[in-house]
């Protein structure tokens, strides 16, 4: 019976908990701008850091675990004083082994054993081989299952591929297009700082990070989704449809996009196209960034909650017409409270007015649509109600878009 060492991992793990204790000293001057003061905090917290690494080492260094060939797991933590506990194969109810990509890399593992009709479970952090070999020494499996991807999980990992492949290309073609700065390091992180700030606060819309984040979560919680639909089949296109209306609406693209011409404005009235065009190429941004969102969100919520193809084309279309409402009162808002003379991109994207007054009536749009079909299902079946929204919103549609070819063509045209 030989006695085993832990994962240096197992300080990590035990850091973790006294996380606050490194915090504590940058309290007292967090919101305040004494550098003298945050720099002492800063000693102080390296010096407690350091303190309790140590101190953590040397239990990691004299502690040690066996097991014997009945299964009997026997851990002993020596700091001072001995704290042993003893665990016997019979009692225990189940042994996971978790391996997270960063303990893959630095080939460790976490195994957690859970004791029958107790609540309290031992983790320990051990190196890949030694959890192999407790998990078989504590409970040997006898028909070993291995996990396919399969449907819905399919498709996640091709979204999370996607996903990786596309960062990577922007990633380079941010490289390539780089321009050389000055030798000074310093000089060089603010500006390429500058330039990603610049970027996130123009083309990174929260609504079509968070649409992406809704179309994840429902194919990595597929099962859960799925007994939702059941137990509410009538209602379940309505409530996927205002969900994703709920979500798109927090895109203002459109909004900005006048005021963002600032004192150049004159530049897109000397163009030799009408004005009607102008706004048309905005309308467009809006709905390739937030449509198309919008449609892969509703597509991995269909593979979730399974509605029958005729239903998912209207809620498709449902909220497809919302986001061309979404786009055209922002742009008609955007027209109305025009705000040439800025300083800032940032004030006119997210602290103008006429942002506030787009979000606000979005909210308000989002609340009717929703109130109206919910209300509308007790006395109405499920397709005459989506029928009637979906002539709402094409009607509201048709007299925004008329009000924006004429006067707010005209508008943009006189701006100056």
């Amino acid at each position: 019976m030989t006695e085993r060492g832990f994962h240096p991992f197992a300080v990590l793990h035990f850091l973790r908990k006294t996380i606050l204790l490194y915090l504590l000293p940058l309290l007292q001057v967090l919101f305040a701008r004494n550098w003298a003061a945050l720099r002492t905090a800063l000693v102080q917290g390296a010096v407690l850091l350091a303190v309790i690494a140590a101190v953590s080492a040397t239990v990691l260094h004299t502690s040690r675990w066996q097991v014997d060939e009945h299964g009997t797991l026997r851990v002993c933590w020596r700091l001072g004083l001995r704290l042993d506990r003893c665990l016997k194969a019979g009692q225990l109810a189940a042994v996971t082994l978790e391996r997270p990509l960063l303990y893959r890399l630095a080939g460790a593992s976490r195994v957690v054993l859970y004791p029958a009709g107790q609540k309290r479970t031992l983790t320990l952090l051990l190196s890949a081989q030694n959890a192999q070999f407790l998990a078989d020494r504590m409970m040997p499996r006898r028909d070993a299952v291995a996990h396919t991807p399969r449907g819905g999980e399919k498709l996640a990992f091709a979204v999370l591929g996607a996903n990786g492949l596309s960062t990577l290309a922007l990633l380079a073609l941010a490289i390539k297009q780089s321009r050389p700065y000055a030798p000074d390091a310093q000089t060089a992180a603010f500006a390429h700082l500058n330039r990603i700030a610049a970027w996130a606060a123009r083309w990174l819309p929260m609504g079509t990070a968070w649409l992406l984040v809704l179309g994840g979560v429902s194919l990595w919680k597929a099962d859960l989704f799925a007994r939702f639909a059941q137990a509410v089949p009538e209602g379940i296109p309505v409530l996927v449809c205002c969900a994703v209306c709920a979500v798109s609406a927090a895109n203002f693209l459109t909004t900005p996009s006048v005021s963002l011409e600032g004192r150049t404005v004159w530049l897109l009235q000397s163009l030799p196209i009408p004005s009607w065009q102008a706004l048309c190429a905005k309308l467009e941004l809006h709905l390739l960034l937030t449509g198309v969102p919008a449609a892969l969100c509703l597509v991995c919520m269909q593979a979730a909650v399974q509605m029958p193809p005729v239903y998912f084309c209207l809620t498709l279309l449902e909220a497809e017409l919302f986001v061309l409402l979404s786009a055209e009162m922002g742009l008609a808002l955007g027209l109305v409270l025009p705000n040439l003379h800025w300083t800032s991109e940032a004030a006119v994207i997210k602290m103008s007015g006429c942002t506030l007054l787009s979000m606000a009536a979005n909210l308000v749009a989002v609340l009717v649509l929703t109130l109206a079909q919910t209300n509308l299902l007790k006395i109405l079946p499920l397709p005459a109600v989506m029928a009637a929204a979906l002539v709402l919103l094409a009607g509201a549609d048709g007299l925004l878009g008329h009000w924006l070819k004429t006067r707010g063509a005209r508008r943009l045209a006189e701006l100056s």
